[in-house]
């Protein structure tokens, strides 16, 4: 596959003048980048919560009604201790001990996922080549909607804003089941010939079989309530689960005003990678601690993508480091509140639900420099 490449950053430019910021800022405060006492304390919080409700389900008589609440409640903070933890542990950024990381890296499988090619996709593929159409693997997450004007439009999008509504909730049962396997039946991820090891695989579907056996299988052999109504836990566990991930992760990169970049015949973007994180990630309430807190940072996105390799702990005072850098150099910082994020993530699935040429009028497409208003 054509290598892309960006255009090459000036000593007085952008990114590198926001790096020396950055760096500056860490030498005076004598912080380090990995995780500190907060982050670490919330991840047991998390783990604990997750931990609690599993018990609940297990050992305490309730009515069908909390039954249902405490499998919804454990998907939740099983989610949120996965953010809070799998995210740096992928960038090597949890621990300055790289054994740690990939500990925690595999605290995704115990989630249902798989730590393995989280990383693998996560950092060869999105990070690199963020928004590029057929590069970004985070793009093609299912067939059944469509994020980009460069995906065919089918009749099936017509409705894609209504009915995503309801299936974005089930988006972890989904990746539980088929978006790991996908993955891994995959050639090509990002510009990289894929190869995975016969112990990856392995390890997938022992991991998968571990997940089912302990969050389906011992509920419905040691809780004595209907099988039936195990069953309708366990999918309540998943909606839990997939409502944190939608208010979590659709605001990133696939918002009204995202821009989708396709290079040049060269596979030249004509910008600076910099620049290019920057055109390409929104952020959402960046000044709630709150917010932060309970999404372990994924509101601070600008800041992670132009610094992947510092805990998500560090992101508000390298965000006010960054808006700074940006006004001075005249380029926009992309930021909305959470639930404005959402609503323009869901206008933006209707138009694109028209065809393409109706759909290139209505959603920016980068080909040159655009003008960026404040």
């Amino acid at each position: 596959m054509q290598k892309l490449h960006c255009k090459p950053e000036a000593a007085d430019g952008f990114y590198l003048t926001l790096k020396q910021r950055v760096l500056a800022h860490f030498a005076e405060t004598g912080k380090r980048r990995y995780a500190n006492w907060e982050a670490i304390l919330k991840s047991i919080g998390f783990v604990l919560a997750f931990a609690l409700f599993y018990s609940f389900i297990l050992r305490v008589n309730m009515s069908p009604a909390l039954f249902l609440l405490c499998w919804f409640c454990m998907g939740v903070f099983l989610l949120l201790a996965a953010m809070s933890m799998v995210h740096d542990a992928a960038h090597g950024v949890y621990s300055s001990k790289r054994w740690i990381n990939e500990a925690l890296l595999r605290f995704a499988n115990i989630a249902g996922g798989d730590g393995y090619m989280y990383k693998y996709k996560h950092t060869i593929s999105h990070h690199p080549y963020t928004n590029i159409p057929g590069v970004d693997i985070d793009l093609e997450q299912s067939g059944i909607v469509r994020v980009t004007p460069y995906s065919e439009a089918q009749k099936k999008h017509r409705y894609q804003h209504t009915y995503m509504k309801l299936l974005y909730p089930f988006f972890i049962l989904y990746w539980v089941i088929a978006r790991d396997f996908n993955y891994y039946q995959r050639k090509y991820i990002g510009l990289t010939e894929a190869h995975h090891a016969k112990a990856h695989w392995a390890f997938l579907i022992f991991s998968k079989l571990f997940y089912f056996f302990y969050m389906l299988f011992i509920p419905l052999y040691v809780v004595q309530v209907p099988w039936g109504l195990v069953i309708a836990g366990f999918f309540c566990m998943h909606i839990g689960s997939g409502l944190v991930a939608m208010f979590a992760l659709l605001a990133n990169h696939v918002v009204e005003d995202s821009l989708f970049v396709q290079p040049d015949e060269d596979g030249l973007i004509s910008c600076t990678w910099g620049e290019h994180q920057l055109r390409t990630t929104d952020d959402y309430s960046p000044d709630s601690r709150f917010v932060s807190f309970l999404f372990s940072g994924l509101n601070h996105h600008v800041a992670h993508h132009l610094f992947p390799k510092y805990c998500h702990v560090h992101y508000p005072s390298i965000t006010r480091i960054l808006r700074t850098t940006a006004a001075e150099y005249g380029l926009r910082y992309r930021h909305n509140d959470l639930v404005s994020a959402l609503r323009s993530h869901f206008r933006l699935l209707k138009q694109l639900s028209q065809t393409r040429k109706e759909t290139t009028s209505a959603v920016q497409i980068l080909h040159h420099e655009p003008e960026y208003h404040f």
